[in-house]
């Protein structure tokens, strides 16, 4: 019984001396395009209506909130924390950018199809933001071109679109919602080692 165990030890070092000895894998050149883009976060916020009503939920930041009211919106809730949208431009990239799953709770509250964002464009220092679902066609859309800077940020109403991709704003009609868009920096590096001070 004790040569077998010894044995296995014997095999489980070599194996664990012989692993720790491999080299690091290099970045991908995906990895490394993605830790020079900055980040773009988006948060869904609903307005308080009959369809809506109001419900506990995240914060809302004190700049959304002045937003909102300039868009002449006072009565609103979150229903999304800050949700990172990743980049779907790099190759290779299959992403989930699913936002919000569309479901409110309460009796009276109203259901919608899920909220998904997209960047599909960086160019010339600037990045598309794309956020979009709610209804089972897609028809509405929050759609903004921002400087792509940290601490960039705005909040969009979503409005309906039309099959030609053009915004159609109808008057007298509130916006289904709004999202709120802020830009972070690029993610920092992970660190995997130790450093000497410790």
């Amino acid at each position: 019984m004790r040569c077998p165990i010894l044995a296995l030890l014997l095999v489980l070092y070599t194996l664990t001396t012989f692993a720790a000895e491999l080299p690091a894998q290099n970045p991908t050149p995906a990895s490394i395009a993605r830790q020079r883009f900055n980040q773009v976060f988006v948060k869904v916020i609903m307005p308080d209506t009959t369809r809506t009503p109001k419900q506990d939920g995240p914060v809302v930041e004190s700049w959304v909130a002045e937003q909102l009211k300039e868009l002449g919106e006072s009565e609103y809730f979150a229903v999304t924390d800050w949700v990172p949208v990743c980049d779907g431009l790099l190759e290779d990239d299959e992403v989930d950018n699913r936002v919000w799953s569309g479901s409110l709770v309460g009796k009276n509250s109203s259901g919608f199809c899920p909220v998904s964002g997209d960047l599909p464009e960086r160019k010339d220092g600037r990045v598309l933001v794309l956020v979009g679902g709610w209804d089972p066609g897609g028809g509405h859309e929050a759609k903004v071109t921002l400087v792509d800077e940290p601490g960039t940020r705005t909040v969009e109403p979503v409005l309906p679109y039309s099959a030609r991709g053009k915004r159609k704003a109808i008057p007298g009609e509130t916006p289904l919602a709004y999202v709120a868009v802020l830009i972070g920096p690029p993610p920092r590096e992970r660190v995997t080692s130790h450093s000497n001070d410790e």
